[in-house]
């Protein structure tokens, strides 16, 4: 609503706040899901190479 709010009134600031922390929780959802994936699936190895 926030961000509606923002665009419905003209308010750059706070777009551009809310924009931030939307790209920040889509950030570490991200990173949060590929630690989660190379946990929970044995297959998958971090920091190894295999040559």
């Amino acid at each position: 609503r926030l961000l509606v709010f923002a665009i419905e009134h003209h308010d750059l600031p706070l777009l551009q706040a809310g924009m931030m922390v939307v790209t920040a929780i889509y950030a570490l959802a991200n990173l949060l899901a590929d630690l989660l994936y190379a946990v929970l699936d044995p297959r998958i190895r971090m920091g190894r190479a295999v040559a």
